[in-house]
């Protein structure tokens, strides 16, 4: 098996595991974006504590250089995808977590040929 086809195969496995329905609700400036229609997909969304992303400044040191607790990262598979377009200060709600979480856009990572990475923080 090539290399291109086990990363594929090994992609999709991860999202029939850890993938959620999300709803994307895209906004303009605070109001709803009437150019982009909202839409469900699935997609692996993580929450909580991510202190292994965090740079360590040093031996022993175990400081954070930032906080997590209210956001997390959305991993969005773009060949299932191709067409879905989420912008800074979007939200998205997690339902099928209870209570229907939402949280807002803060940064979208689009380097990336596999997935759309969005950095997520606690909508208020």
């Amino acid at each position: 098996m090539d290399r291109g086809a086990l990363r594929d195969e090994l992609k999709a496995e991860v999202d029939d595991v850890m993938a959620e329905t999300i709803r994307h609700l895209p906004l303009f400036r605070g109001q709803q974006d009437t150019d982009r229609d909202p839409v469900e997909f699935f997609a692996p969304l993580r929450t909580g504590d991510r202190e292994g992303q965090y740079p360590s400044f040093g031996r022993g040191n175990t400081s954070r250089s930032g906080v997590a607790a209210d956001g997390g990262y959305l991993r969005i598979d773009r060949t299932t995808f191709p067409d879905l377009v989420i912008r800074q200060g979007d939200k998205i709600v997690a339902l099928d977590r209870l209570s229907e979480p939402v949280f807002e856009i803060l940064h979208v990572d689009d380097r990336s040929h596999l997935r759309l990475i969005c950095e997520l923080g606690d909508s208020n």
